[in-house]
């Protein structure tokens, strides 16, 4: 069997490994358009629950993967008053710590890895191979190129963000300013003994007032600093290819065209509120993997019983994200003034966590702030 992965992030990188152990004799190539080493972004989560999904199919890769920093607490800060919350263990590694690991493995089962690679497939190249798989990310070129067959949907959020490090070490944290220009907001966490992700986003009305769209990367960086200050004490950010983003929500009427399927950020994404999108295109591998499997690798089959058993579960994962997108975006209008009050809408945003639920791990928070009701 030969194989073509268009695209050399987690998604196309775990089928790769996984699929390899299952047929060892099978020839899969994989290209990805950057250089080896060079990736975009900073640190990547994996919740307890995403990484014991996983796990069964490759033991190894998730443990190699979940090795690193691990959190069990999270910090909801309102106008500098902190909320301290227990949540479900997570497990941060550096994004380019998790593609090399994949790749070391990948490249040890057998795989062969092109960079620096036209990341493209053309109709007339399907024919070349028994499958190909477009794992190339929100951008997808495969994806664009045959949107006749797969019918793409691409929505815009209206919040802007931007994605920096840091040196000062966070706990999972979501930090919110009520300021003169607007909601101010930053997602934070460490995900190495040295590093912390540090997201800023804001609403159209505050990205306007505060002139970012006139403002070259590294001045956007230096006002973000001075935004936050409070909050960083004096720890600069770190920009790596941090230009300002609004999230793209993807979804696709059909994933599969002949012997092509696509997988990730290519077919369908999440949103960074309600956890790790690589955790959700692993996941995709998974289901691809074994369904091809179950198929006795009739590509044909696999691909048809792969939409019909992982659809569903996307499907409401995506729901769940756009619930949490809206909460966000809504903030922007509001102003919010109990830190605990914020806490809890926030844990609730997506309908996943009742307030049974919330109370019951975090008593001492939620006693306190129903005497503050009374």
């Amino acid at each position: 069997m030969n194989i073509l992965v268009i695209g050399g992030g987690p998604a196309g990188l775990f089928f790769s490994i996984i699929a390899k152990r299952a047929v060892p004799a099978a020839t899969i190539e994989v290209r990805e358009q950057n250089p080896e080493g060079v990736t975009y972004g900073w640190g990547v989560a994996f919740s307890e629950s995403a990484a014991g999904a996983l796990r069964p199919a490759a033991p190894d890769v998730i443990d190699a993967l979940t090795a690193g920093i691990r959190h069990d607490r999270m910090v909801l800060s309102l106008d500098g008053a902190d909320v301290p919350v227990q949540v479900g263990r997570s497990h941060l590694n550096a994004r380019w710590s998790l593609l090399a690991t994949l790749e070391r493995i990948a490249v040890e089962a057998g795989v062969r890895i092109e960079h620096e690679s036209e990341a493209a497939v053309t109709e007339s190249e399907l024919a070349r191979w028994d499958l190909v798989l477009g794992a190339d990310g929100v951008n997808s070129r495969t994806r664009e190129h045959f949107a006749e067959h797969f019918l793409p949907s691409v929505e815009l959020g209206s919040n802007w963000l931007a994605w920096y490090g840091t040196r000062k070490p966070y706990p999972p944290s979501i930090i919110l300013r009520n300021s003169e220009y607007g909601v101010l907001m930053a997602h934070a966490s460490g995900f190495s003994a040295e590093m912390s992700n540090f997201t800023v986003e804001v609403g159209q009305e505050t990205f306007d007032r505060l002139g970012f769209a006139d403002l070259a990367e590294d001045e956007s960086r230096a006002l973000c600093e001075r935004l936050f200050a409070d909050s960083l004490a004096g720890a600069p950010l770190r920009s790596n290819h941090s230009p300002w983003f609004r999230t793209k929500f993807v979804s696709c009427a059909r994933w599969t065209h002949r012997n092509l399927a696509l997988i990730g950020d290519a077919l369908h994404t999440v949103h960074p509120s309600v956890g790790s999108g690589t955790r959700f295109a692993m996941r995709d591998a998974v289901y691809l993997t074994e369904a091809l499997a179950g198929a006795r690798w009739d590509v044909e089959v696999g691909l048809k019983e792969f939409e019909r058993v992982r659809k569903p579960v996307a499907d409401a994962f995506q729901a769940a994200a756009k619930r949490s997108i809206a909460w966000y975006e809504g903030l922007p209008s509001r102003t919010i003034t109990h830190p605990t009050k914020f806490a809890i809408e926030y844990l609730m945003r997506t309908g996943r966590v009742s307030y049974r639920d919330f109370r019951r791990e975090n008593r001492d928070v939620v006693l306190g702030y129903e005497r503050d009701l009374r």
